[in-house]
């Protein structure tokens, strides 16, 4: 029965006290994370608002709109790869690899945005060639570098946590 059903509530140090044995590196990581995108998005919805306001065709950079709709994505997702790794059947030294290198690349797609939105320097960061800024180019091997190791980690470190979830599941209804 939950605490609060009984018109009770924990103190501070309680609830820390009765979470604590949940909270290893992975989950904690995922929830702090999570909470990082989530107000990574909102500062961004921000952002977008003002390029909105103070544009001629009342319309952002689609790299900030981008930005903004990935960090809040990813900040749910952060949340859900939490309760994920919670129940992940795997160590928690496969968790926590599998959670940091998909939040590696989470955080970094949104810098990514970011910094095509703040910039203006293109509308399609995969269209050759790939500018950075005004007077810089990036060259298309670390491009196809990057995005190929971003589909790799999100992908790989996102299924080896599920995996580890549904392993637990099905031991628990074997």
């Amino acid at each position: 029965m939950l605490i609060s059903s009984l018109g009770l509530s924990l103190s501070s140090s309680a609830r820390i006290h009765a979470l604590a044995p949940f909270l290893t590196p992975s989950v904690a990581l995922n929830l702090v994370l999570g909470g990082y995108h989530l107000m990574s998005g909102l500062l961004l919805g921000v952002v977008k608002y003002h390029q909105i306001h103070t544009s001629k065709t009342y319309t952002a950079h689609p790299y900030i709109s981008t930005a903004h709709r990935a960090a809040l994505m990813y900040g749910f997702a952060s949340f859900q790869l939490a309760g994920i790794a919670l129940l992940s059947s795997w160590t928690e030294t496969v968790n926590t690899a599998a959670t940091i290198a998909t939040q590696t690349f989470f955080v970094s797609a949104v810098i990514t945005y970011a910094i095509h939105g703040f910039l203006k320097d293109t509308t399609n960061q995969l269209k050759q060639p790939h500018k950075l800024g005004e007077k810089r180019t990036m060259p298309p091997w670390m491009v196809r570098g990057f995005m190929v190791s971003l589909v790799l980690a999100e992908v790989i470190g996102c299924g080896v946590l599920c995996a580890g979830m549904v392993k637990t599941v099905l031991d628990i209804l074997a």
